[in-house]
């Protein structure tokens, strides 16, 4: 261990400081002066760039969170939330659909099937059916159009009937002009005219359309028949 009095190693001035931490460099009044005034110029410039990036100069509108907000484009979100719901539209398709009779509602899909589908209902309860009759105007004719929403306890079953009523005489789930519930005078018999099906995880959906007086157009009822499928949805709120 050295003492005080022993001599440092040559050319370090009489030793390093004990701990060995450098030799402290200490300023004289005027340099201190500057250094201050140095240190003061560069907190205010600093300050100053700080307030421009969170205070906005156009619009004289800051946020919260330190990000600039313009004030006109809060108004515009705001118009924008409060104008958000739009009128409801309906015959959005190529056809309008009237509801002709109010739609029929009811548990016992077999009592109101007929053939093999009502066989097949029998021993495969439904959840739920819903009959619907509309009418609409296609190449300058009156038709009548039925819809029938039959919910089945599982998506199997809903994809057996409806491969059970695409079948050609294998009977179907009645409209309601066929078992005489529809009460429309001149209705025509809507099962001899064009057919439409498709199921929608448990539900099947079964339309059948012909036109009124006798009118013919294979084709364009056919299309009446593919767009009354998306009124399943209007008969499954029933």
């Amino acid at each position: 261990m050295r003492d005080a009095n022993t001599p440092g190693d040559p050319g370090d001035g009489g030793g390093a400081p004990v701990g060995g931490s450098r030799p402290r460099v200490l300023l004289t009044g005027g340099s201190a002066l500057l250094a201050g005034i140095g240190l003061l110029a560069v907190a205010v410039l600093a300050g100053f760039v700080w307030w421009l990036v969170r205070y906005d100069l156009g619009t004289g509108h800051a946020d919260v969170g330190g990000t600039a907000v313009p004030a006109e484009a809060t108004a515009t979100a705001t118009t924008e939330h409060t104008s958000s719901t739009a009128p409801e539209t309906t015959g959005s398709g190529e056809y309008v659909f009237d509801s002709a009779t109010a739609p029929d509602v009811g548990t016992d899909c077999a009592a109101v099937s007929y053939g093999d589908v009502r066989d097949w209902l029998a021993e495969h309860p439904c959840d739920r059916v819903v009959r619907g009759l509309y009418e609409t105007s296609a190449d300058g004719a009156r038709a009548l159009v039925s819809v029938v929403v039959v919910t089945m306890p599982d998506e199997r079953g809903a994809a057996e009937l409806r491969a059970l009523t695409d079948t050609t005489g294998a009977g179907n789930v009645s409209d309601m002009v066929r078992d005489g519930s529809a009460g429309i005078d001149d209705a025509p018999q809507v099962a001899g005219g064009e057919y439409a099906s498709d199921v929608t995880g448990t539900d099947v959906t079964i339309v059948e359309a012909a036109f009124f007086d006798g009118h013919r157009n294979s084709t364009e009822l056919a299309d009446v028949a593919d767009e009354a499928l998306l009124l399943a949805t209007e008969l499954r709120g029933s």
